[in-house]
């Protein structure tokens, strides 16, 4: 069985930017409403708008496949596909 992780992510950006926009004034929470209360008291800070604040959200997954054995003679594009197979098959 496959091992999977997920992670949600809320990214919070000031003077009504997206993530894409933001360059390094944004950050990071785990939580939407750490997220919130942390990007007002930043804003207030910076002395930015507080309104101006939006937060995105997205999950992050990782899944873990089954272990492949390799030697150092592996083409790693077979063991790439033999792994991608496995989740189509899925």
């Amino acid at each position: 069985m496959h091992q999977v992780e997920k992670h949600n992510e809320y990214i919070v950006t000031f003077e009504g930017q997206t993530p894409q926009e933001a360059g390094s004034r944004y950050f990071i929470s785990p939580d939407y409403e750490y997220a919130k209360s942390e990007a007002i008291k930043a804003a207030y800070d910076l002395r930015l708008d507080p309104d101006q604040i939006r937060i995105f959200y997205r999950i992050a997954v990782t899944l873990n496949t089954k272990w492949v054995e390799v030697d150092e003679d592996t083409n790693y594009e077979e063991v790439i596909k033999q792994i991608y197979d496995e989740f189509k098959d899925a």
